[in-house]
C-alpha cells in the first residue's frame, strides 16, 4: 500500500505538468486536423462505470486500455472494445512476444505520464515511440471513445484518425 500512496503523492504535486500534457495532446489533434466530439463527466476508473456515465452522451465504441510489458521488458498499450474479455495468452501468441503481464502504474507514468483510470493511446504524445499500441481490429471503420489525459472528459474520433496519431507520434502499432 506505501507504493500506492507515494505515486498517488507524486502524480498530485505533477499536476500541472499533467495539464501540459492534456494541452499537448489537443494541440496534436488541431495539428492533424483530427475533429473530435468531447463531453466532460464524473471521474471514470473502470470501463463499467464509463458505460453507466457516457453512454448516450456521445457517438462511438466504448474501450478499455491495459498498460502491459512482456519479459523483454517491451511495453504495449492494448486498446480493447469494453466489452471482450482480455486473453494476455492469446495475444501474447498474436504479437509473437513472450509472456505478457500488467506493467507497474510508476512506469505508467514514467513513459506515458498517465495514471490508473486514466490510460489511453493518446498518452503516447509524452513516448518516444517505445511503447507498441495493440489495437481491436473489431473497431475499423468505428468511431473509438478514449480519454485526452484524465478519466473526467472523453473523446469520440475516427479509428483511422487514431492510427493517424499513433503514426504521427512515431509509435508501432499493431491491429489484432
Amino acid at each position: 500500500m506505501q507504493k500506492t500512496y507515494e505515486i498517488e503523492k507524486y502524480i498530485n504535486s505533477d499536476f500541472a505538468n499533467q495539464k501540459q500534457t492534456e494541452i499537448k495532446v489537443y494541440e496534436t489533434l488541431n495539428k492533424l486536423n483530427i475533429k473530435y466530439d468531447r463531453v466532460d463527466h464524473k471521474p471514470v476508473f473502470t470501463a463499467q462505470e464509463a458505460k453507466e456515465c457516457v453512454t448516450g452522451l456521445i457517438e462511438g465504441v466504448r474501450c478499455k486500455n491495459l498498460f502491459l510489458q512482456d519479459t523483454k521488458k517491451n511495453y504495449y498499450l492494448y486498446f480493447i472494445t469494453d466489452t471482450k474479455k482480455a486473453d494476455l495468452k492469446l495475444l501474447r501468441n498474436q504479437i509473437g512476444s513472450t509472456r505478457l503481464s500488467f506493467a507497474s502504474e510508476e512506469k505508467l507514468y514514467e513513459m506515458l505520464k498517465l495514471t490508473k483510470g486514466s490510460v489511453t493511446p493518446l498518452g503516447i504524445v509524452n513516448d518516444c515511440g517505445e511503447v507498441i499500441v495493440l489495437l481491436d481490429k473489431d473497431n475499423i471503420d468505428q468511431k473509438v471513445l478514449l480519454h485526452p489525459q484524465f478519466n473526467t472528459t472523453t473523446l469520440s474520433i475516427d479509428y483511422s484518425d487514431l492510427i493517424r496519431f499513433i503514426k504521427y507520434c512515431g509509435n508501432k502499432y499493431i491491429e489484432v
